[in-house]
Order: structure tokens, then sequence, then C-alpha cells
């Protein structure tokens, strides 16, 4: 029996969900868990599945209970099969959003597992809705790569609609890189620890009118980004002006992630500048400083995701500075009024 009363058996059940045993994600079953997203990740082309780390970040992170949050399937021989999370906001501000992230092993897919996984992600996110803030919106939110049609289909047979694009963009860096410098009077710095409060206090300030933005707090910047085995505070960079953070460009580099794609590539992580220094050239600055980086570092491209209808003109500056679409993924929601 799964917490919270949803059960398994209030489901449309797979005809063969007794092969398999269903019980909440543990932290003892990361590697499983890993090794499902790997196998996805190759099938599907999403080259997001990480470290071993990332995948055990789901047991520290406080938008999801792993024991209530949480269904994992798992085989005889103790391979993970499915993988369903639903994560929520503990702290909603403007809309009640329950994410559901749910995977299937490609070993393991049209025998029904999918279905199965996305209608209990439902289920779970309801659920956890129903404690929102009466005044919040409530809704159900999903994803896919754009180049998946059985899982877009899926997911619009259950009603979910496309609201938003995302690119991943990437750029080679034995191509020209522009010599875009900073306005008179900013300085450029990498990242240190003692700027990590004000780095994320700028960072939530910079990204506060994007689209769908949520306050990082400080316990997840520490887990998901300033202690990310990623992360390089050496390719990290910062424009102060004077003892202000004017802007950022978090950076990381994953070698896994790099073997398993056959490339040496560095990401853009978070590229941001707060709305007093907009419109002063100041990403282009910081994009090419990082692109120089990346390429002294002995990395042959620069990437980055970026919202495809983002109001600050991300794309165009993106382009110019010769970066090209190379995976587009789609945002799904759905009511759960």
């Amino acid at each position: 029996m799964l917490t919270q009363q949803l059960e398994l058996d209030q489901l449309p059940s797979p005809p063969d969900i007794a092969s398999y045993t269903w019980r909440p994600a543990r932290r003892a079953n990361a590697p499983a868990i890993y090794q499902l997203r790997l196998a996805a990740d190759k099938a599907d082309g999403g080259g997001g599945a990480g470290t071993l780390q990332d995948t055990e970040r789901l047991f520290e992170d406080s938008w999801v209970n792993p024991e209530t949050d949480t269904l994992l399937a798992l085989t005889p021989e103790g391979q993970a099969a499915a993988l369903v999370c639903v994560f929520l906001n503990p702290q909603p501000e403007e809309e009640a959003r329950a994410f559901i992230w749910d995977d299937v092993h490609p070993e393991h897919r049209g025998r029904g597992l999918e279905a199965f996984a996305l209608a209990w992600g439902e289920a779970r996110g309801r659920q956890r809705l129903q404690a929102a803030p009466d005044h919040l919106l409530r809704v159900l939110r999903n994803g896919s790569p754009d180049h998946l049609p059985q899982r877009i289909a899926l997911l619009e047979s259950r009603g979910f609609k496309r609201i938003r694009y995302f690119y991943r963009m990437r750029r080679a860096l034995w191509q020209t890189i522009p010599d875009h410098q900073l306005p008179e009077g900013l300085t450029l710095r990498t990242y240190s620890p003692e700027l990590r409060d004000a780095l994320r206090e700028a960072f939530n300030e910079s990204f506060s009118d994007h689209w769908n933005f949520e306050p990082v707090t400080e316990e997840d910047w520490r887990i998901f980004f300033i202690e990310r085995e990623t992360f390089r505070p050496d390719l990290t960079f910062i424009v102060m002006d004077g003892g202000e953070i004017a802007a950022h460009s978090l950076n990381r580099v994953d070698p896994e992630e790099n073997a398993r794609q056959g490339l040496k590539e560095g990401w853009v992580g978070q590229l941001g500048t707060r709305r007093a220094w907009r419109k002063r050239g100041i990403a282009s600055a910081l994009l090419c400083e990082s692109m120089r980086a990346f390429k002294a570092g002995g990395l042959d491209y620069a990437a980055l995701g970026v919202d495809a209808e983002n109001l600050t003109g991300a794309v165009a500056i993106y382009e110019r500075l010769g970066f090209v679409p190379v995976k587009r993924f789609i945002a799904f929601a759905k009511s759960a009024e």
C-alpha cells in the first residue's frame, strides 16, 4: 500500500503490473534509478542524465518526499523498470505547480507502464495540490523532447497542452569569439565562496521576471548549484559594479556526460543580468568571456538552455554570437482544478 491512501488498484493497471515490485524510491535505489536514467537518455537522445550524485539529490530535495511522492517499479533482479516523482514548491507564490517526472526503462516500454506511471503522477499531484493556498491556481506540469511522438501523444491523450518551448543551443569554440567588452566602470571576477549569498540574491532578482520562475532558497542554492559536482567556480564569472553584483554566468562542465556524448562541452548554466544593468551589452560580454575560458580549458563547444519566448531577447543574443538550436523541449500543462 502507498501512503496518502493512493492505491495501485485505484488506477488503470498494465497487464503485467504484478511482475514488478512497486514501492517508494529510497536512497539505496539511486544506482538502479541512475541506470534507468542513462538507458532512457540513450534511447531518447535527451543528453541530461547527469551524474549519480544528481540522482542522489532526489533524496535531499525539499520539493519531494520520496516516501509519499515517488513510485518505483523494480524487477525481480533489482533493475529499475519505471519511476515517477511529483515535485511541488513547498511555498508557491503565483501558482501551485505539481511537476511530474516519469520515465520507463526502454526494455520495459510498450507494456502499459508509461500510461500507468503518468496516471499515478497525476493522481499524486492532485493530492499534493489540495494543500495549496486557496487563492492560487493549481496545475499539473510535465514535459518532453519534441522528437518523441509517442511520449507527446500520451501526454496529449491525458489532456496536457503545449504551453512553452525551450531550446538547447550549442556553439563551436573553434569559431572566432567576438571581443565584447564590459561597459566602463564594471569589473569581472570569478566565483569565490564569500559571494555565495549575494550571488543567490542577484540570481533571484535577475530571473524574477522570467516565465514561471520560482525563487531559489538557501538550501536549494547550496545543494543544486554551489555544491553540485559539475559546478565550476573557476569558469563562473560575476560582473561587479563596485560592491554590487550586476550580472553573472554560472557555468559547469560534466565530464561523464561529455564522455557519453563524445563531446568536450561546457555549459553556460545560468546567465543573468539584474534589471538596472540590462541593455548595456553585459550578457554578451559575459558569454564571450565564458566561451574564451571554455576554449582555454580545452573544451570544443559551449552549450546553454533558453526559453524560446524569453522576453529579454536572450535567443537573439545567443544567435548573434553563433549559437544554434540543437534540441527543442516542450513544456506541457493541464489544470488540476
